[in-house]
């Protein structure tokens, strides 16, 4: 579901995101206030159970830098989500730029053998965020997030060779809405884990998920000390 399908709806979402930010003590008049997006991405294993993504450009997420396609929050910003997305993929590789979102499993696309039935168990997940160690979301389940269109994929294919996909708007499918909205401070240490009831028996090379983000940016609204 989108909450930016029309501009009352949008006013709402940004005269909304202001409050929280002066409710939080921001300078919220002398910042520049975007719509924006954050994107964080990790990579599936066979051998985890937790994930942590990291939300600052400066954090290292398991063990690695930043994807080039993540769009993370930089120490002087802040950032208030209206809205929750979270996705599977199958890049080529750790660097691939054409790689699609997903909103399920698709056992057309995750076509190796048990991968996507093994993939299920990233949608009976749980969500919790954690701000300088003070839990803000105690359980947010991932189920939430579990889109199957009615128009789907029966064959392998990219994005470019004619075969028909799945029937996904990225602009709303798997998208959430969050009320209260949740305010990202990049002055302060933000943990997003998701943690599985069991290893994923099988996955893809180079199989990912990503988390989604819409909302507003406030940019140079913290002080760093």
């Amino acid at each position: 579901m989108s909450m930016w399908n029309s501009q009352t709806n949008s006013r709402l979402i940004f005269e909304n995101a202001l409050q929280v930010m002066s409710n939080a003590g921001l300078s919220i008049d002398v910042t520049k206030c975007t719509v924006s997006d954050l994107r964080l991405e990790q990579q599936v294993l066979t051998t985890k159970t937790q994930y942590q993504f990291p939300v600052l450009v400066n954090q290292q997420g398991a063990g690695t830098t930043p994807f080039n396609t993540e769009i993370r929050l930089n120490q002087q910003d802040s950032f208030v989500a209206a809205c929750w997305g979270f996705y599977l993929s199958k890049p080529s590789s750790a660097g691939d730029t054409t790689f699609i979102l997903h909103t399920y499993p698709s056992p057309a696309v995750f076509s190796t053998s048990g991968v996507a039935a093994a993939s299920e168990t990233l949608y009976n997940s749980l969500f919790q965020i954690a701000v300088n160690n003070d839990i803000i979301l105690p359980v947010l389940s991932s189920r939430r997030f579990r889109y199957v269109p009615q128009s789907q994929q029966v064959a392998a294919a990219t994005n470019q060779n004619g075969i028909a996909q799945d029937q996904i708007d990225l602009s709303q499918d798997g998208m959430v809405p969050i009320e209260p909205n949740i305010l990202f401070i990049g002055s302060k240490n933000t943990v997003i884990t998701l943690t599985l009831p069991a290893a994923l028996a099988a996955v893809e090379t180079n199989q990912r998920m990503t988390i989604l983000y819409q909302g507003l940016l406030a940019q140079n609204s913290t002080i760093i000390t």
